[in-house]
């Protein structure tokens, strides 16, 4: 799965069999497995924020783009 830091600071994604992974801004960063749920126990960022996954419609070709909402 590839996923996409949609945001402007780095970003710690932690996802179930994968390693803690830093993702810089605008950057991708290649996941295994198909994770699905975000913001639950086991797929979601570290930093404080309103965290959302985006995977339809988006603007890269990433499976997965990360956005916070504040």
């Amino acid at each position: 799965m590839l996923v996409y830091n949609g945001e402007s600071k780095n970003i710690t994604v932690v996802a179930e069999g994968n390693p803690v992974t830093v993702i810089q801004p605008g950057e991708y960063a290649e996941l295994i497995g198909g994770v699905t749920g975000f913001n639950t126990d086991v797929f979601y960022v570290l930093e404080d924020g309103n965290w959302y996954a985006k995977r339809e419609g988006c603007y890269t070709s990433a499976d997965v783009e990360i956005y916070n909402a504040k």
